[in-house]
């Protein structure tokens, strides 16, 4: 089916495009993107996260996670924020999700496709012809050779065993040093509070002060005011940078926007990842 979505974006949900011109596609989401966001234009109004979470993932056979469902909410936010229209999904009270209902969607294209039909009772059966060959001459049969295989020795059989069980020790052995190496101890992550006048702001750097520290809140400002991003009470910023010189920008970039619920810090979260930052 092909949406128009705003008068301007024209959706398919048969491959998961978005274009402005018929036959042009500008972006292509992932199958999972795709889903969901067909999910919410069938489904308007107010979505418990599970239900979205059991439609999209568990029904599909697919693990599902808000870590996920944030992750692809995220990606959907920014796919159609290039398109002029911010929180194309928008968070309403107790984490549930709506799909914005100030945008307008209407349906252009709703091609249905016809299935065979077969014959699938006695009385089809029986109104059915049958038509037999002209050709009455019987066909001759073409017998290939079969050939004869030659059983295994008694000594080859050794060494097919041999190298069997060779072949699987090396396995566990390389099985066992991989897993040597890999089994470390995961180690929590922590955070350093931003001195911001106005946001709730972390970052995972150890060490932040004087002239770094005021140069970091000036970066993240600049991140968070291009995203549109606004301070707002019992909302909290993870800020984070990798060029930390600026030789070409800023780098890798991420910031993640959470909501606080109750006693979780973090109980949902918007992320935005920029490979490398570059001022405008």
């Amino acid at each position: 089916m092909k949406y128009k979505i705003n008068a301007l974006i024209i959706y398919d949900s048969a491959d998961g495009t978005l274009s402005l011109k018929e036959g042009e596609v500008s972006t292509q989401l992932s199958i999972t993107a795709n889903a969901l966001l067909f999910y919410f234009i069938q489904n308007r109004g107010v979505i418990s996260r599970d239900d979205v979470l059991k439609a999209v993932w568990d029904d599909n056979g697919l693990v599902s996670s808000n870590s996920n469902l944030n992750q692809y909410l995220s990606l959907l936010r920014k796919a159609f924020r290039q398109y002029g229209i911010e929180n194309i999904i928008v968070t309403v009270a107790r984490g549930r999700l709506e799909f914005n209902p100030e945008i307008l969607v209407e349906v252009i294209d709703d091609t249905a496709f016809n299935s065979t039909r077969l014959i699938n009772n006695l009385s089809e059966i029986g109104e059915a012809t049958v038509v037999s060959s002209p050709n009455t001459e019987p066909i001759p049969l073409q017998i290939t050779p079969q050939k004869r295989t030659v059983p295994l020795t008694k000594e080859k059989k050794e060494i097919c065993w041999y190298l069997a069980s060779g072949a699987f020790l090396l396995c566990s052995l390389l099985l066992a040093i991989m897993a040597y190496f890999t089994d470390k101890p995961s180690q929590p992550i922590n955070l350093t509070v931003l001195e911001h006048s106005q946001c709730d702001a972390l970052s995972n750097e150890k060490m932040i002060n004087g002239t770094v520290a005021l140069k970091y809140v000036q970066n993240f400002d600049t991140v968070r005011n291009n995203l549109n991003l606004k301070c707002v009470e019992k909302e909290k910023f993870v800020f984070f940078y990798g060029d930390k010189l600026q030789t070409n920008g800023l780098g890798r970039v991420f910031l993640a926007h959470c909501a606080v619920n109750e006693d979780n810090p973090f109980s949902y979260c918007d992320n935005y990842f920029y490979y490398s930052w570059k001022p405008s």
